[in-house]
């Protein structure tokens, strides 16, 4: 029964239980306790709570605004309980008052009826729902519709009587020195496994352990590991640069309950797909894909039974202080991952080490902060950024059918007749622009080049650029695969090329000769040299 309990306390956690949304109704004793425990307070939080403090007018509308599952309603069920005798509250705008009335027609009665209320006016809404209204609503609300109109546009507030929280302007994790990672993510976690007598989950599994322990309890242990929780947190940053994924505080909690519940070791629920939407997104980072020697080698010698002695007396430490015994291959290697930070036994694990090194995300965030923290001071970082990754892809990529090319310092514009036609590229940082570009978002960062002393037009690029670039360093020709990547360094290269070819010096060149066409003497007379 004891076990009983426990599983039914992390189920609360599941995207499909009932207790994961938050209405105004009442839910069972232990799981909404365990709901107000797990609860984190957020910035967006912070700045809604000063909102409500500051006294808006009675003719003020605030939209909470963001996507599903990100925690709206569960803000929005706390303040009204504080703030209902001096604000009206309609918690979900996705609701209507009555059968036969639609979402729409339910945000024209609710602000008719706001017209004549002594309350300012609070509405959680989806940004999704915004647009619509904006489009969809009644004209007599046409000063709210177009004040959502200009928001959604512009980001600002056209009127003092409209105000917007937008969650989206609010992100879970951050890239600045220090701060790397999610502080809302790892605290979030750190609650579901606190050793404390406040959180229910915790009194729960030592009553569970006290009867048994099996595989909830082992995973629950693991999660209780300070440097396996960053270490989940670095891949969930991970997968945001990568894949952009959105994570809400809904999906962080499902997540969260299926590392626990779910059919494997905690090691495997994270990296295996097709049980979870975030671990889909993290198996792509599964250590398993990762080529080396030595994990080649384990993964071969493993299921033969070949087996070094240090793995041996590792193993026998891990199933003692961990509970964790008779794993496959794969698996080990997972675990190996997962804890490659913590000191165990003889720290077998730890000789992965270098093989499960992420280079090209240490790069981006080192890159990133580069352009978002660049004051007009050391170009040194950045011009060694710009001048030895960014412009030797741009020149290799560039200058792809004529690679000799690249040596003058030259970039292919065309060929006629077997003649290839290029011109110089002075390629060069835009330092002005980078020190007054705004880095929005962690996952881009603003490219700004000058060609000569001719600006281009900003780019923002992301981790997967970063990579191809590196990856074309290195030799590799892009293909089809890489086209949602490459177009952006096709569009940086015509920009440079519309630049260069207005350019008073054209080489001319093929097999065995070049000649220069150049106006350099008189712009109306062209001359025509040997060699450069």
């Amino acid at each position: 029964m004891r076990n009983v309990q426990f599983k039914r306390l992390l189920d609360t956690l599941a995207r499909s239980s009932a207790q994961a949304v938050t209405t105004l109704g009442k839910g069972e004793k232990q799981e909404d306790e365990l709901k107000d425990y797990l609860y984190v307070e957020t910035d967006i939080e912070t700045d809604f709570k000063r909102l409500l403090d500051s006294s808006p007018p009675p003719e003020t509308v605030i939209f909470l605004c963001g996507s599903s599952g990100d925690g709206k309603s569960e803000i929005l069920k706390r303040y009204h309980k504080r703030y209902s005798d001096e604000f009206s509250f309609h918690l979900d705008a996705t609701h209507a008052f009555k059968p036969d009335q639609n979402a729409i027609q339910a945000l024209d009665q609710l602000f008719e009826e706001h017209k004549s209320s002594e309350k300012p006016l609070v509405v959680g809404i989806n940004v999704g729902m915004l647009f619509n209204f904006s489009s969809q609503g009644d004209k007599e609300h046409e000063e709210i519709r177009n004040a959502i109109e200009a928001y959604l546009q512009s980001g600002e507030e056209i009127s003092p009587h409209f105000k917007f929280l937008n969650f989206e302007k609010y992100p879970k994790f951050s890239l600045e020195e220090g701060k790397t990672g999610s502080v809302f993510i790892f605290e979030l976690i750190e609650r579901v496994v606190a050793a404390s007598d406040a959180n229910p989950l915790y009194r729960a599994y030592l009553e569970s352990i006290e009867t048994s322990q099996d595989k909830l309890t082992t995973n629950y242990r693991l999660l209780q590991i300070k440097e396996v929780r960053e270490r989940i947190v670095k891949l969930l940053l991970s997968a945001r640069l990568r894949f952009d994924q959105f994570l809400s505080a809904r999906a962080l909690l499902d997540f969260v309950h299926h590392l626990i519940t779910g059919p494997g070791l905690l090691c495997d629920n994270l990296f295996v797909s097709g049980q979870n939407e975030l671990s889909e997104v993290i198996s792509h980072f599964d250590p398993c894909s990762i080529r080396s020697r030595r994990i080649d080698q384990f993964l071969i010698q493993h299921p033969l039974g070949v087996k070094e002695q240090a793995f041996e007396e590792f193993q026998a430490d891990v199933a003692s202080d961990l509970n964790v015994r008779e794993l496959d291959a794969a698996s080990w290697l997972r675990f190996f991952y997962l804890l490659q930070d913590v000191e165990i036994g003889n720290n077998f694990h730890q000789t992965f080490g270098d093989d499960f090194e992420q280079p090209l995300y240490n790069r981006y965030i080192e890159i990133w902060r580069l352009h978002a923290t660049y004051d007009g001071g050391d170009k040194t970082p950045l011009r060694d950024f710009y001048k030895d990754e960014l412009f030797s892809a741009l020149m290799r990529f560039g200058n792809r059918l004529e690679p000799s090319l690249t040596k003058r310092g030259h970039m292919f514009l065309c060929s006629r007749n077997k003649v290839f036609i290029s011109a110089h590229a002075n390629l060069r940082p835009d330092f002005k622009g980078i020190e007054k570009e705004p880095v929005a978002n962690i996952h881009e960062f603003p490219v700004c080049i000058k060609v000569g002393d001719q600006r281009l037009r900003t780019f923002y690029v992301n981790v997967s650029f970063l990579e191809l670039i590196s990856k074309i360093n290195n030799g590799y020709r892009p293909n089809k695969h890489d086209k949602n990547t490459i177009v952006i360094l096709e569009e940086i290269i015509a920009d440079v090329t519309g630049v260069i070819v207005n350019s008073n010096r054209l080489l001319f060149s093929e097999a065995r000769s070049q000649v220069v066409l150049t106006n350099e003497v008189d712009d109306e007379e062209f001359v025509v040299g040997g060699e450069e």
